[in-house]
């Protein structure tokens, strides 16, 4: 049974800047692998690549929203995959990174939307304390000037980047928002961070994944009878000093109204 929500539509969006940062240089081809899973990736040098990506992960990467606030009507807008390489020019921050992919997306797509609030099921991640083992501060801020040693950690996670693994979580540098993001998809509902945790972040953390309650990849081996560990809850709170509460509430949503498919360019 689909769950009912209730729309409300927001004022239209104020028309976008002249001169808004674009992409020096950026290739988009379309993927027909067929394979599972996408990877993405902001490199060090305001680099950005992308592979086995659909265009409703794009907006998502581009608007800093989750998978499950984007809707629309078009029959291809999650089975159609591409490959993306894109360069800045110069060092920049993931912020214009994600500008210059809605330029990307407007250009070649010819992405047209709109945004309304609705009221459907949701967790909130809030701050329970501050200083827990797994979430620690970066020092040094953000990736658009990182090189060498410094651009991946010690998990192999790149820079400004959360990456979510079956039973672990590895974060160099990388945003709460991220966080909520990879929560979002392993839980299947929207997670709207409300911890008010502006920094940059190193982050790591272990559980026990269970299939009942997580959309674990697919193949993934159930946990050994005996395992003992704490669950993705459990684990948030005691090693990130955050907590997930479910519940519902407003949750912003785009809605695509138009796209075209992009040709190889």
């Amino acid at each position: 049974m689909k769950l009912a929500c209730l729309v409300v539509l927001l004022p239209a969006l104020p028309a976008l800047p002249q001169g808004r940062p674009e992409y020096e240089v950026a290739s988009l081809k379309p993927n027909a692998s067929g394979r599972p899973g996408f990877s993405i990736q902001a490199l060090p040098g305001g680099v950005l690549r992308a592979s086995n990506i659909s265009l409703k992960r794009l907006i998502a990467m581009a608007y800093s929203v989750t998978d499950y606030q984007i809707f629309g009507s078009l029959p291809w807008l999650e089975s159609e995959r591409y490959d993306v390489e894109a360069k800045a020019g110069k060092p920049v921050p993931l912020t214009d990174l994600r500008v210059m992919m809605q330029s990307l997306l407007d250009e070649r797509f010819h992405l047209k939307f709109h945004r309304e609030s609705r009221e459907m099921q949701r967790y909130t991640l809030t701050l329970l304390k501050k200083g827990a083992p797994g979430l620690v501060e970066a020092p040094n801020g953000d990736c658009a000037s990182t090189s060498g040693p410094q651009a991946a950690s010690t998990a192999g996670t790149g820079c400004g980047l959360v990456n979510l693994f079956p039973d672990r979580l590895s974060g160099n540098r990388g945003r709460i928002s991220q966080l909520a993001d990879r929560l979002s998809t392993r839980l299947g509902l929207t997670v709207v961070d409300k911890t008010d945790l502006t920094g940059w972040y190193d982050m790591t953390m272990t559980w026990t994944p269970d299939p009942e309650i997580e959309q674990l990849p697919q193949g993934f081996p159930p946990p050994a009878g005996g395992s003992n560990g704490p669950s993705l809850f459990t684990a948030i709170q005691q090693q990130l000093g955050l907590k997930l509460t479910g519940g519902k509430g407003p949750v912003e949503v785009i809605v695509v109204d138009s796209a075209e498919k992009a040709a190889s360019n």
